[in-house]
Order: C-alpha cells, then sequence, then structure tokens
C-alpha cells in the first residue's frame, strides 16, 4: 500500500505513533471478527477469529477503527437493500451512483484528461467508472476524473 502524505522523513521518525488508513479490498462473506464501542467513541474491532474469512483475507488488526463499511449493491436482493437502506437513514450515508447522461453534457479537457459533466451540483468530485460507446460494435469501461461543471 503506497500513499502520498506530505511530510519529511525525519519528521516521521520523530512521532511516536502514526494514524494510517486502510482500505481493502471488496469481499463477500467476511465472518469472523468481533466489534466493541459505538456512539462518540467510534467502532472498534475487538478480536479478529483464527482461520476465519475475515483473518485469511483482510488486514484486519485488534484495535482497528472502523470508519466506515461499503456495501455493494450488483446482485443484491429487493428485501436485502431496502433493509441496508432504511437501517441507515439515521446516519451519515454517501452514495456511489451511475447515471446516463447525453454526450453533449460532457466534456474532456485536452490539457489534463479529465472528463466533466454537466449535472445536478455534487459536494465533491469523485472517480466514476463509466463506459464510453465510441462505435456500436465496441463498448470499453474507462476509469477516469471527473468534475462537476454549475
Amino acid at each position: 500500500m503506497e500513499t502520498k502524505v506530505n511530510i519529511t522523513e525525519e519528521k516521521l521518525r520523530a512521532l511516536e505513533t502514526v494514524e494510517v488508513i486502510v482500505e481493502t479490498e471488496a469481499q463477500a462473506g467476511m465472518s469472523g471478527i468481533s466489534i466493541s464501542g459505538g456512539g462518540k467513541d467510534g467502532l472498534f474491532i475487538s478480536d479478529v477469529l483464527k482461520d476465519s474469512p475475515a483473518a485469511k483475507n483482510l488486514p484486519l488488526q485488534e484495535g482497528d477503527q472502523i470508519i466506515s463499511a461499503r456495501v455493494y449493491f450488483e446482485n443484491i436482493k429487493y428485501e436485502d437493500a431496502l433493509k441496508i437502506l432504511q437501517y441507515a437513514e439515521h446516519y451519515k450515508v454517501s452514495y456511489c451512483l451511475k447515471r446516463t447522461v447525453p454526450s453533449s453534457d460532457v466534456t474532456v479537457s485536452p490539457s489534463s484528461g479529465t472528463v466533466e459533466v454537466k449535472s445536478p451540483r455534487a459536494k465533491m468530485p469523485k472517480m466514476v467508472s463509466w463506459a464510453y460507446r465510441g462505435s456500436r460494435s465496441r463498448e470499453t469501461s474507462h476509469r477516469i476524473d471527473f468534475s462537476v461543471l454549475d
């Protein structure tokens, strides 16, 4: 895992501890963890069961704070999605959405290669995965940066 940070090696070594954010790969059926805490104190992993799917497939450690969890809605049953969304309605939630827009609402910056999309205002630009249909016989997927125009 490599992340760019703005700190010198000397300053880093002077610190006793450093907080890092660890993002795991998407996995299904990751049972085998116990959690504790909640509320203002945060939610923490209190135990990772040895030889469990979580222990084998995720870099989890006792004491890790769970900042957020993503639930992917690919092939999810309607009832399950509804329950998840209902349980989450009292908490801070962000969504990853796919939307079809007219190609006239999309422009590509020649200098940076970023894509700008005219649409309802978003709070912050994110990465977007989209399908480019340049010809009728070929469809390729691209992962691109985009920003939203006013």
